[in-house]
């Protein structure tokens, strides 16, 4: 409805109030709707990739850089806790088997952590990084070593 000065009156004020609220609400239903689409489709990518050959390079670079910074950790893997079957709650929980609940190419990144990362001195820890609303947001897989001494 168009207020005009012949139509001014409070129910025609409440109705156009009505109406914008509905188109904005319209729209931001269409704007969830599509940002879902393409977070599944993100998703289902993430899921079907699988670690690059060149991995063990990337993650020599990434540690080095992390030492040169004076961390004794690095940040390997980071993706939505909505995206493990569990949303995070073995993680969250400290569930000594955390790693039994991960699959697609979280499971297929820990694997690549055990049979080639684990067996050369490396530990791995998974935690929630940050809690938007109070619940489990993001997942960082952190690749860390000890020094045998300190420098």
């Amino acid at each position: 409805m168009n207020i005009t000065g012949s139509t001014l009156s409070a129910d025609a004020v409440r109705a156009y109030l009505h109406s914008k609220k509905a188109e904005e609400e319209a729209k931001q239903r269409a704007f969830e709707a599509s940002t879902k689409i393409e977070l599944d489709k993100l998703h289902e990518s993430f899921n079907q990739r699988g670690v690059q050959p060149e991995a063990m390079d990337r993650i020599a670079t990434l540690v080095r850089k992390t030492i040169d910074m004076g961390d004794k950790q690095a940040l390997v893997l980071r993706f939505p806790s909505d995206w493990l079957p569990d949303q995070g709650r073995a993680i969250t929980n400290h569930d000594k088997d955390w790693y039994a609940k991960l699959d697609g190419f979280p499971k297929r990144a820990y694997d690549f952590f055990k049979h080639e990362l684990e067996p050369r001195g490396f530990q791995i820890r998974a935690e929630i990084l940050n809690w938007p609303g109070g619940m489990p947001g993001e997942v960082g897989f952190f690749l860390q070593w000890k020094a045998t001494e300190e420098i």
